[in-house]
């Protein structure tokens, strides 16, 4: 049987009166894609920040590996990448400070950051821009800096909201 790494629990989400999420259950295995389809407005970005934890569940819980994050937020912190829809990354310094200063965020030691910007740069294409101060990146390239930003600390769960936007065919 497959092994659950991430899932909901009856979650109910509101802001004031309004029910964005409403009894959501699901549970996402171990080393699988998973995907959120529906229509602007659905709740689909709330569901992807109640999953990181950046918002707690009105009722109902997420667990991941087994344990409800809102009692182990760090276990998430830690062990996910999320690329918001919007720009995460700071406009005013370059791909590498960027990248540089996300590990930071996520604990890392300066030799495993080191390490692991050599190894994304030329992943997603950006070792050319390395020096290249973020807010001077086409959309597309900007697009791609937030996605090494959400991958800097090699996350065991990786979430991108609205992930082919702004990117290339090749990329996508």
């Amino acid at each position: 049987m497959e092994e659950v790494i991430l899932g909901t629990k009856n979650v109910v989400k509101k802001f004031n009166r309004l029910v964005v999420l409403d009894n959501i259950n699901l549970d996402i295995k171990r080393g699988r894609i998973f995907g959120i389809i529906g229509i602007s407005g659905s709740g689909k970005t709330t569901l992807l920040n109640t999953l990181v934890g950046f918002y707690r569940p009105t009722k109902g819980h997420v667990e991941y590996n087994g344990k409800r994050i809102d009692r182990n937020v760090t276990d998430v912190r830690r062990d996910f990448g999320f690329a918001t829809q919007n720009n995460s990354f700071y406009p005013k310094l370059t791909v590498y400070e960027n990248l540089r200063y996300f590990g930071t965020l996520y604990g890392l030691s300066e030799k495993t950051i080191k390490t692991n910007i050599q190894r994304i740069l030329p992943l997603l294409g950006l070792d050319k821009e390395r020096n290249i101060i973020a807010e001077n990146l086409s959309g597309g390239m900007q697009k791609r800096l937030d996605l090494a930003c959400a991958l800097v600390n090699y996350p065991k769960v990786l979430i991108l909201d609205e992930p082919t936007e702004d990117l290339d065919s090749r990329l996508r």
